[in-house]
């Protein structure tokens, strides 16, 4: 399976997984095993190791974060997430969701320290 890579070590660790596109410096830097992902802007979705159909739009959104099925919109929404199906929007939104599924936090700073 393919994947689509634009910026300086955006996909760098890439080995099996699929069907990626990050767009950013160090966009899904740490990506791995994990598929279907969108990244874009600088570090989104960096340290993800294998999570799955996970969306990531804005300043290292989703950095840190491995769980499956998230959408994050907003610089430093979800950073720090090791849940799953979860949507944030807004700036640090979901910032430190380490536990939490099936959230939805919308605006700036919503659920910041859901756990």
């Amino acid at each position: 399976m393919e994947n689509t890579a634009t910026g300086r070590y955006s996909l760098h660790e890439a080995t099996t997984g699929g069907g990626n596109t990050a767009t950013g410096h160090s966009a899904m830097r740490e990506e791995i095993t994990g598929s279907f992902n969108t990244a874009t802007g600088d570090q989104a979705l960096n340290n993800d190791t294998g999570g799955n159909y996970n969306t990531a739009t804005g300043n290292r959104a989703m950095f840190n974060s491995n769980g499956s099925y998230n959408a994050a919109y907003g610089a430093y929404a979800l950073y720090n997430n090791q849940a799953g199906s979860n949507t944030a929007i807004g700036y640090v939104a979901s910032y430190n969701n380490t536990g939490g599924s099936g959230n939805t936090s919308l605006g700036s700073g919503a659920l910041q320290f859901n756990t």
